[in-house]
């Protein structure tokens, strides 16, 4: 009975421990599976605030977390000061522990039954590391031992250093700033691997209890803390006895310091492109940056007398296509100045400041060469009639002389001519983005302003343009480091576009654009063109909205924008006055070219040139010169205004076969304007040489009826229709030519109204009274007749 009983009794014990052994081997595997996993992927997911660099590691901006903590990404390195002072004050065996110091926790024991309270927790940076981790749970023992676990996991995922850059980068160092470079900056203003030892001192004690010592409060407490952290650095002689009492006497900082914003239209603009929360290194340069938002800052000031409070400015590197400057905006507490808008990313409209691409393209068509003259005279393209920024003619004009003085009426013919379609499709290769409607609503005022670009994108285009004439091919323009940098395929093409425009047409607008002039031009201009060449160019927009200045060396392209952000129109503001003054200050600060851009002579012909009229030279051009010129020069037409007269035997006369013996005349080459043309061309060009008279008995046979006005008859009374709606309506007024391919220009009141050929009818609206009309046709012979108009009331 007693053995069964002993049996049973060994039995049941076997039983027991069996299920023992088994439960504990279930509760090791599910231990070991917890302890694998016990770290999340990534050990913190906080948000971060956005943090723009400069190009050596400076910082210009930030803005703050989603969850309104100061908390900048993890730097790479931690600054040897800091690990020394940190790891000095909280942890002195780190690197010989595995995540539990059994040392550290017999002296917190120790301490804790001494003074009798929780005086230490015994915590090595790991375990402090795996708080940080929890969101700072309540101290309890269930919650030091899982710090403990957690500690030594992350001793086995991660590598010393691993685990010091997540502690520097995490751990909260009072108010609501997080980590080290956080701190590093709202604390002491400047980087972390820019701190004294007193300052990387201070920090290393702050976070053993942010919530209750931090700059600014209980200042002696920390300041203890700091001086007894410097003694021990002295006493293991990691710093000398100088540097310890030079760093005794450094002040504690008073309170948080507001970080820089020196860049803030870009951090804006790189938060909506999908930064937001990285740390960005840019392409910007900090000296750059602050100089050139300086001297924006002070034309400002002075333009704010004209009610005129924005402006922009943009430096772009020609060699690496790097943004050197970015001032959005000026800077004003107003709100009313709207300082907030990014006015280089902001559609204007864009004045005169196109012109160079047209100028550019016209040269590459073949369609001028750069002193072929253009006419500058009254012109009228249906309704639209432009007009030049002085309201005055020449005449006639070479090419780079109507670039240069920025003419209105020659570029609008020369698109006219060129092609209003295909200029707008050269637009936007260019990469000029705001063009959204078809060509045919800008009309040929797009050469003139009417349509808007963007500071960014036209800087681009000019340096793209630099970087072709002196290197062969465009390259990208870049606003963050290349290792920042992640865009997606839409914007790489984007950012890629190649220009199309050859090198020997760029040169040649560069050229023109350096030989810039202005009617209003004073001696400090010539005096700056003598220190530095630029190849430069101004816009003043419709209404005096917006004033722009582009200027080009072989190292640097400057862009300026000057106005208001509502689009107010102001007295003066144009890109000559208000703009220009600008851009020269900035290059003044820019080091200078050392030697101007090359000149493409493989993409450039020697052509024989018309010295009078600027086209290929025709066998009766009486000055020729053999000049370098890109190709396509050779395909523009020979001079037209060279041609052989016939005169009289004394010269005095010309004559035809029709009044005059061929045997008695004397044929002349003689340089011969349009009768319009030559009108203001003469008065501009005391040189140029008028056509003689025709002899009396010629004239009377070559005038006879040329020229007749069919509509209005001489000295008739005629009225003006009223249309349905009730506006005044046209009348049709119509001449005749005895030779139909001959042009006729037409003057109502002595003002240029329009040209006819073949079909010579123009409808006019003239005002109620008495008027002159007068037709002259390409040879000079002229009509006049006087009409009245009457109202209906009469």
């Amino acid at each position: 009975m007693i053995r069964k009983a002993f049996n049973t009794f060994k039995q049941h014990k076997s039983t027991i421990k069996k299920w023992r052994n088994r439960s504990l081997l279930v509760f090791a595997i599910i231990f070991t599976i917890w302890y694998i996993n016990c770290l999340p992927d990534e050990l913190f997911n906080n948000s971060t605030s956005t943090v723009l660099l400069d190009k050596d590691g400076n910082l210009l901006g930030a803005k703050i977390s989603a969850d309104g903590q100061w908390r900048f990404s993890a730097g790479k390195t931690i600054p040897a000061k800091f690990e020394i002072c940190l790891l000095e004050f909280e942890d002195r065996n780190f690197y010989g522990h595995y995540g539990i110091s059994a040392r550290g926790i017999g002296r917190a024991i120790s301490q804790n039954i001494k003074y009798k309270r929780v005086v230490s927790g015994g915590s090595t940076l790991t375990m402090q590391l795996a708080r940080i981790m929890k969101k700072n749970p309540a101290r309890t023992l269930r919650e030091k031992v899982l710090e403990m676990l957690l500690a030594t996991r992350m001793e086995i995922r991660f590598d010393k250093k691993e685990i010091l850059n997540y502690y520097t980068a995490n751990a909260p160092f009072g108010n609501n700033v997080v980590g080290l470079e956080a701190a590093s900056w709202r604390y002491f203003g400047r980087n972390s691997n820019s701190l004294s030892w007193a300052e990387s001192a201070t920090l290393a004690v702050l976070p053993n209890a942010p919530g209750l010592i931090y700059p600014g409060k209980n200042h002696k407490r920390l300041l203890d803390k700091r001086n007894r952290l410097l003694k021990r650095l002295y006493d293991i002689k990691k710093i000398d006895e100088t540097t310890y009492h030079l760093a005794l006497s450094e002040p504690l900082p008073d309170k948080p310091l507001p970080l820089p914003q020196l860049a803030p239209h870009l951090l804006a603009k790189l938060i909506k492109e999908g930064y937001k929360g990285k740390t960005i290194q840019s392409t910007l340069d900090n000296n750059l940056q602050q100089k050139t938002a300086q001297l924006l800052q002070i034309h400002s000031e002075r333009l704010q007398e004209n009610k005129i409070f924005n402006g922009a400015v943009i430096i772009t590197s020609v060699k690496t296509g790097k943004v050197l400057a970015y001032i959005g905006n000026t800077r004003s507490t107003n709100k009313e100045y709207s300082s907030d808008v990014d006015c280089i990313s902001a559609p204007r409209s864009t004045g005169s400041i196109l012109k160079p691409f047209l100028y550019a393209k016209c040269l590459e068509d073949g369609l001028i060469t750069p002193n072929m003259l253009i006419p500058d005279i009254p012109t009228q393209f249906g309704s639209f009639s432009p007009k030049n920024f002085t309201k005055q003619y020449d005449g006639a004009v070479a090419a780079n002389k109507a670039l240069a003085r920025s003419l209105n009426i020659p570029m609008v013919r020369l698109l006219n001519e060129y092609g209003l379609e295909k200029f707008h499709r050269d637009l936007k290769n260019y990469g000029i983005t705001t063009l959204h409607k078809p060509a045919k609503h800008y009309g040929l005022s797009l050469i003139l302003g009417g349509a808007e670009a963007r500071l960014d994108e036209l800087s681009k285009a000019y340096t793209q343009m630099a970087q072709e004439l002196k290197f062969g091919k465009s390259k990208p323009i870049l606003l963050v480091t290349e290792k920042n940098k992640k865009l997606d395929k839409k914007n790489k093409e984007k950012n890629n576009l190649k220009l199309k425009t050859d090198k020997a047409s760029i040169y040649s607008t560069f050229q023109a654009m350096v030989d810039v002039n202005r009617p209003d031009e004073d001696g400090n201009w010539r005096a700056f063109a003598s220190a530095q060449k630029i190849a430069w160019k101004t816009g003043t927009s419709f209404g005096f909205r917006d004033a722009w200045a582009i200027g080009i060396t072989p190292d640097y392209v400057v862009a300026v924008w000057i106005g208001n952000a509502d689009g107010e129109g102001r007295p003066g503001l144009t890109g000559i006055k208000a703009a220009a003054p600008l851009l020269f200050d900035v290059f003044a600060q820019l080091p200078r070219s050392s030697s101007w851009f090359a000149e493409p002579r493989d993409g450039m012909s020697k052509i024989n040139m018309c010295s009078e009229s600027g086209h290929r030279a025709s066998d009766l051009c009486e000055k020729t010169e053999l000049v370098w010129m890109p190709k396509n020069c050779s395909n523009t037409t020979a001079c037209p205004y060279h041609q052989i007269i016939h005169l009289t035997k004394n010269k005095l006369y010309r004559v035809d076969s029709e009044c005059e013996n061929v045997y008695n005349m004397k044929h002349v080459t003689w340089f011969i304007l349009p009768p319009l043309v030559e009108r203001y061309y003469k008065f501009n060009h005391p040189n140029y040489r008028v056509l003689p008279d025709f002899k009396p008995e010629c004239l009377a046979k070559i005038s006879d009826k040329a020229i007749a006005v069919l509509y209005p008859k001489p000295n008739s009374k005629i009225y003006v229709p009223i249309e349905i709606d009730g506006r005044t309506g046209r009348t049709v007024f119509e001449a005749a030519h005895r030779n139909v391919n001959t042009k006729v220009f037409w003057h109502l009141d002595d003002e240029f109204i329009g040209e006819t050929k073949e079909i010579h009818q123009l409808a006019l609206n003239p005002s109620i009274g008495k008027h002159k009309l007068m037709l002259i046709d390409e040879n000079g012979i002229s009509l006049s007749m006087k009409f009245e108009t009457l109202g209906r009331d009469n």
